[in-house]
């Protein structure tokens, strides 16, 4: 059964995932021998970017569509999965 997106939900997800493939293009860009160091800074100014711009957006926290809150989760995920791969 195909998983079905409202077309917010779908923009946050194509977002989210641009966003995580940029945090590691550039860290491998920046720092090649210490991608996931670098990756846990970028992921995690991405994270608070997000949050910083759901507040001014007035989103809403547990929203029932996905929103920059769940994209600021997300990038926070990625922000501590590299600090464990440090």
């Amino acid at each position: 059964m195909p998983l079905l997106l409202d077309p917010l939900s779908r923009q946050t997800c194509r977002r989210l995932l641009i966003s995580a493939a940029l945090v590691l293009l550039w860290a491998k860009a920046l720092s090649p021998h210490a991608l996931w160091a670098g990756a846990a800074v970028l992921a995690g100014g991405c994270a608070m970017l997000a949050a910083t711009l759901a507040t001014f957006r007035r989103e809403p926290f547990l929203a029932p569509t996905l929103n920059r809150w769940d994209e600021a989760a997300a990038l926070l995920g990625l922000h501590y999965f590299a600090r464990l791969l440090i």
